[in-house]
């Protein structure tokens, strides 16, 4: 699952008026060299902790309270961020006047609801 996302902890993550971030399950990533890792409580009430590179501070990916097993990468952390697509955008209640949202897209006003476990 691949998407923007518009929260305000995202915004201020990047810098930018979102993120696009991908939702892998945690044991296919294979992560190398060192990060650190923030945590902080989301709009939705959930605990987020996001991990980024000491060296230069960049956000690499970030796991929620909400989604154990998965974790969500900054596609822009990778070498061809423009081998993924957004499939739909998240939080756009809090969209804001100047940023761009895709028609095109699936969009949600909050976090869509998440597939039961079977």
């Amino acid at each position: 699952m691949t998407g923007f996302c518009y929260c305000e902890s995202c915004r201020k993550l990047s810098g930018s008026g979102h993120t696009f971030h991908a939702l892998v399950p945690e044991d296919t990533m294979k992560i190398s060299g060192d990060f650190r890792g923030f945590e902080w409580r989301a709009d939705s009430g959930n605990t987020v902790t996001t991990s980024f590179c000491p060296t230069c501070g960049s956000p690499l990916f970030g796991k929620s309270s909400s989604m154990p097993g998965m974790v969500t990468f900054r596609v822009a952390s990778l070498d061809d961020p423009a081998a993924i697509s957004p499939q739909m955008a998240v939080y756009t209640k809090r969209l804001l006047a100047w940023d761009h949202l895709d028609p095109a897209l699936p969009a949600f006003k909050e976090m869509p609801p998440m597939p039961e476990e079977g």
